[in-house]
């Protein structure tokens, strides 16, 4: 390989570089109910991580839709391991680039055993270990309602922790997601401040009627199983924005960003490569 060559690998290297902010967290239960009958539980406890899933509560037998990877060994002594360093890539409802790692319940979308329908009071929890996630970049980890498809998803709501780049805290929040209007909306934020003790958290969505598609979150800190204080938000979220289902889904993300040098060290990069490459041609014509 020439001077040149080289030497403009090495800058073009330096000038974009690839920058995450991986999270690891242990998620102890997942849980859905559905007109006030739990119909899917799963405790992680058997040492097989998902696709592997429990039955549905009919009997009716289901395995989990896995975003990245789970590999053997990362279910165990009843909890699972998410680690955001084996996600996959994805992006937001604004583009924004993300890598994530997690579990869809792929219940039915049509009138079915396993669906979670337009006619049906639900509620959904995920019981984590409690992580405070540290900054500098945005890290996340919580639950989902959303209407996944084979098409894709096109709004769901979302409720966890994460890191708020954008303020420097760590926050449990509340959003809405819609990606047919590429928007993300803000529902609710709250500095995660765990009483003394704590241990887990645990994030809750509910459709309380069935006269609307709103879905209330709100959470609960644990100390040794007991609880010992949370929170919720006053604004719901909506679901069933013609469509009929909605899905289970827990996860951790990360934000995922490629870091370019400004315009001006990148062209006193490519300048000083030119300027190398040169005086090494001029020393070899000598």
């Amino acid at each position: 390989m020439s001077t040149l060559l080289r030497t403009l690998v090495l800058g073009a290297t330096v000038a974009a570089s690839f920058e995450s902010a991986a999270i690891v967290v242990e998620i102890d239960r997942f849980t859905i109910s559905r007109d006030g009958v739990v119909v899917f539980d799963d405790t992680f406890n058997d040492g097989a991580a998902p696709p592997s899933a429990p039955n549905f509560s009919t009997g009716a037998p289901l395995t989990y839709n896995v975003q990245g990877t789970l590999p053997a060994g990362s279910e165990s002594g009843g909890r699972l391991r998410l680690n955001t360093d084996l996600g996959m890539p994805t992006a937001n409802a604004v583009g924004l680039p993300r890598r994530i790692v997690g579990a869809l319940l792929p219940t039915d979308i049509a009138a079915g055993g396993t669906q979670l329908g337009l006619g049906n009071v639900l509620s959904e929890s995920g019981l984590f270990g409690l992580v405070v996630p540290t900054g500098p970049m945005f890290s996340t980890y919580g639950i989902r309602f959303t209407d996944a498809a084979a098409a894709g998803a096109q709004q769901f709501v979302q409720l966890g922790v994460r890191y708020n780049d954008v303020a420097g805290r760590p926050e449990v929040y509340y959003i809405l997601q819609d990606f047919v209007a590429n928007t993300v909306t803000t529902l609710g934020a709250s500095l995660l401040a765990p009483p003394v003790g704590a241990d887990q958290i645990q994030l809750t969505l509910d459709r309380r009627s069935t006269s609307n598609g709103d879905v209330f979150g709100s959470w609960s800190f644990l100390s040794a199983g007991a609880n010992i204080g949370g929170g919720s938000f006053a604004t719901p979220g909506t679901v069933f924005a013609g469509e009929s289902f909605v899905r289970g889904q827990f996860f951790a993300a990360e934000d995922v960003t490629t870091a370019a040098i400004p315009e001006p060290a990148g062209a006193a990069l490519l300048l000083s490569a030119l300027g190398a490459a040169g005086l090494s041609a001029r020393r070899r014509r000598r």
